[in-house]
């Protein structure tokens, strides 16, 4: 039976902001089990890139630009009310902003279809 699916990938950082001396300190490994733990409680399940192998990625700011180790959280969303993953996902990102000490944590968003 084909289903309407929304995806939605989480970027963090593995490290904060650098210092103004340019160090940079590793996120606590903590943080990240909770947003594990929070994802798996909203959506029933959660997926995601392990420290061991994280992305690195590049983007510019709006002072600075940036270059981060990454890790993916990625959840589904097969609920019939559409708004309920979205609307969570808005009010969490601030959280994680503040928590993961950045300017923006970027999420993406896809509508699939499972096979």
């Amino acid at each position: 039976m084909i289903q309407i699916v929304r995806k939605y990938d989480i970027y963090l950082p593995l490290e904060y902001n650098p210092e103004p001396d340019g160090t940079r300190r590793r996120i606590e490994g903590e943080k990240f089990d909770r947003v594990e733990q929070k994802l798996f409680e909203e959506f029933g399940g959660v997926t995601f890139v392990q420290e061991i192998f994280p992305l690195k990625g590049r983007w510019r700011g709006e002072t600075r630009n940036y270059t981060d180790e990454i890790r993916i959280f990625t959840v589904l969303d097969f609920r019939d009310e559409t708004a309920l993953g979205e609307n969570f996902l808005k009010k969490y990102k601030e959280t994680l902003k503040m928590e993961f000490q950045q300017e923006e944590i970027l999420i993406l968003y896809q509508e699939m279809k499972t096979l």
